[in-house]
This record gives C-alpha cells, structure tokens and sequence, in this order.
C-alpha cells in the first residue's frame, strides 16, 4: 500500500490522537502524526490547547514542515493560515453587491483610492469618494481613515475578485435623510432664525440647519425697495426669517413679512395737523408729490401751495428740495394723505371785514406803469390810472407821492382770489357832492337847476 506523503504547504484534514497543554497530534494518515504547537492552533490568545481541541475532534492544518528518514521524524503543522483563510472566505462572502462595509484606506492612486477589509482589497474611483470635489490633497487626509462604503461591482481579473465600492451614495443618502428629519420641523408661516451663507444679485441663502438653507429673494428682505442685496445683509450675518413657500426641498423666506409697512409706520407716527418736512420727488400740472418718510410720500396740490393765487411754488423749487408743510388730511383705506404750504402761513385776506363800495384808508406802496399798488389793512390793492383822478392823468407821480395816506372806495372785492381794485376819484367826487349838497340847501334859488350848481361847484 502506497502511502501519501505530505508536501509542505498542503492543506491536510485528521483526527486529533493527543492533546496536552503545549501541543496536539494530528492523524493525517502518514507514516507519523503532525505536531501543533498550541501558538499555531488559532489566532485566540489560548494558556492550554486542551481548552481548544479534544482527542477525536478534526481538525485542518497547513503542513510547515516535514523530515523523515532518519531517528528524528518531523511534521509540524498549523492551523492559522486555514483560519486566516476561512475568515477572508467569510469575509469575501460578505461583499455582495449593494452590501456596506466599513473598509479603511490603504492608499491613493491617480484614478481613487485603494481599501482594505479583512486584508481584502476594494477600489474606489475618485468619482465615488466624495459630495465635495476630490483632489489629491483631499484624498491623502483620507488614508489611514475607516469610511462605510458600498460594494457596486464585482469582477473577476487574473483569477482575483476585484471589488469596487462607493461612498459619496451613501454620503448623499444619509445627507437626504438629515434634510428630511430636519424639514419636518419647517411649515409655512414658521419664524425662524439662520445665518446668512451666501449673496446674490437676485438674494441671499441662509443656513437654516447643517443640512438645510432658504433663499430670501431680494423682493423679500425689506417693505422698502432696495436695488442691492448688500444695502441690507452681509456674509454671516445672523437674521430672522419668515417661512413663506416650501417645495421639496426648497424653501423661501422672506424677512419683510416680518416687518410693519412704511405706511403703518407713518399712520401711527402723524395725524392730521403735524408740521412736517419732505422732499418733492415729484412735479406735475396739478401739484407735487412730496416724500416725508422714507417711500411714503403725501401731494401738495397746487391750490395748498400759497395763499397767494400768484405765488408760483412750482417753479421755484426743484426734484429733491425739502419743504416744511403741514399734513391736512390722512386717508388711511386708500393710503393717502394730503400736505399744505399755505396753512403754515397767515392769511391776512381771510380777517378782511370789507365789502363792495366801503371808503377805506390805504398808504401808496408802489408805482406801476397803469396804476398804483395800495396797501389797505395789511394787503396790496391795485389803484388804476383812470380811477385816480376824472382829469387825464399823464405821470402817476404828479398826483401821487410814495407813502401817502388816502381815503380810496373799494369798487372790486374778491378776497379768495387776493383781488382789491381802489378808486380814489370815487371818493373825491362823493366828497365834493355831499359838500355841495349841504351847500345848495341854503343858496339853491329858483331859476337854477341842480346840475347847473354842481357843475359850478365842481370848477
């Protein structure tokens, strides 16, 4: 009968005939059993093989070492390399495709990285290692790290499984589980708080969570109209929000909800009555638009501009020149409200206690070419050449002197138009009828008409 003999680095099955504290015999039908040192039974820390192994038990073996023919037979075997390789089989039966592991990073080559798990090695592409994007800077702080990868391929090349793995799936998966979790606290019309993380032309993101931000649309930062983004936030900012829309994952947000509007503001600021200052933003044909807060602006029409029907505000002021006026009316449902010059001034015509064809006494203020200006009570009124005198006057001046006071007849009165027209012939030619009406009572005779003696009188 031929016996077998073993070659060193068979892997050889027996029944185990002895067993002490430091070793064990193996069977392996040879000439002589195989000896295992209790260091080479098992990976275990292990004080006594007998703790491990019993007589009949079977065991596999690596054959280390072999030498016969002479007194001293040796075969010395060990279990570890079996161990080592039932454990990388088990292992290996774990990365099924879409399985996770927990591999650690061996190394870094130009097209990823290199992993290991359980002394098996994986593949991850650069495509696969990260959400951020990947550099060899980055990938070198990644060696030496555990990451949790899935398995996504297996192939078999030059007779070795190959396994390649990803971990920005599972970085993305766990990213949209956080989102989720912490979207579910967020509801429209919620106030909440964020940081301002980057600015656009059209708004700003803000950082509501680790996971979750919000834009503001520059619409939305303040109820009044702002041409840049920067007039408001800066980077970092800390600021508090308004949930206005949620679709998916994106949320708008809106700090002017937050706000009162300019014209709530003013209403609670002004009533009817205040004196107040503002700039004219603009002019039209029946008056301006004057802004006293800022985007809140009131109209001065035209006839509130003066007293004065004359006075022309409109031509003496320009866009962007400031007025005290006075607010003199407030509409709060149309958000309207309404400013005078004039009510901040007296109105010397409006105490005038004069009529049509009262005598009044006036003071010669000014010459003009076909009259003269009379001041009458504190106002201006007009004296017309012809009503000065009934003879032909060529000169105003050789009938009248600067500063005279005179009795005059009022014979146009229009005070809300500031209008009083004078005649001091009027006055002259009642004054001389009444002097002869007192005369005449006494030297009036028979033959002489009543108009005949006045026509003297006059001469």
């Amino acid at each position: 009968m031929d016996i077998k003999i073993p070659k060193v680095g068979e892997i050889l099955t027996g029944t185990v005939v002895r067993v002490t504290q430091e070793e064990v015999l193996l069977d392996v039908s040879y000439m002589f059993e195989g000896t295992i040192y209790k260091d080479h039974l098992t990976s275990k820390k292990i004080s006594d093989a007998r703790e491990f192994v019993k007589v009949g038990d079977s065991l596999t073996a690596k054959v280390t070492k072999l030498s016969y023919g002479d007194e001293n037979n040796i075969l010395l075997m060990s279990c570890l390399d079996v161990e080592r390789n039932s454990v990388r089989e088990q292992h290996i039966s774990e990365l099924k495709v879409n399985s996770e592991v927990l591999a650690k990073v061996k190394k870094n080559n130009p097209g990823g990285l290199e992993l290991q798990y359980h002394g098996i090695d994986l593949f991850m592409p650069n495509s696969m290692v990260d959400l951020k994007n990947v550099n060899d800077e980055f990938k070198n702080t990644l060696i030496g790290k555990e990451l949790m990868v899935r398995i996504i391929e297996t192939k078999v090349e030059q007779g070795q499984k190959r396994f390649i793995v990803n971990h920005k799936q599972i970085q993305f998966e766990e990213l949209k589980r956080l989102e989720k979790e912490e979207l579910k606290d967020l509801t429209v019309g919620k106030v909440i708080k964020g940081k301002v993380s980057k600015i656009f032309g059209f708004g700003a993101l803000v950082t509501l969570s680790e996971h979750v931000e919000g834009l503001i649309h520059i619409s939305e930062l303040s109820q009044y109209h702002i041409k840049d983004v920067s007039e408001v936030l800066a980077l970092d900012d800390e600021i508090e929000a308004k949930i206005i829309k949620i679709q998916g994952k994106k949320i708008s947000l809106s700090m002017k909800q937050l706000q009162e509007k300019p014209w709530k503001l003013f209403v609670e600021k002004y009533k009817v009555g205040d004196t107040v200052k503002g700039k004219v933003v603009k002019k039209m044909q029946f008056g301006m638009l004057v802004e006293v807060e800022r985007e809140v602006s009131g109209l001065l029409n035209r006839n509130d501009y003066s007293w004065d029907p004359l006075d022309n505000l409109a031509g003496k002021v320009q866009i962007g020149d400031e007025l005290e006026l006075e607010i003199i009316s407030i509409n709060p449902d149309k958000q309207q409200f309404g400013l005078s010059k004039k009510h901040l001034s007296y109105n010397p015509w409006a105490d005038l206690k004069l009529k049509f064809g009262d005598i009044v006494s006036g003071k010669v203020k000014a010459f003009q070419e076909k009259g003269a200006i009379v001041e009458v009570s504190g106002v201006d009124a007009y004296l017309p050449i012809g009503e000065i005198s009934e003879d032909r006057v060529n000169r105003i001046e050789d009938i009248l002197k600067m500063g005279d006071i005179l009795s005059f007849e009022i014979i146009s009165f229009f005070p809300k138009d500031w209008k009083m027209v004078l005649s001091l012939k009027r006055v002259a030619e009642k004054s001389a009828r009444k002097e002869y009406e007192e005369q005449v009572k006494d030297n009036v005779s028979s033959d002489q008409s009543l108009a005949d003696l006045f026509s003297k009188f006059k001469k």
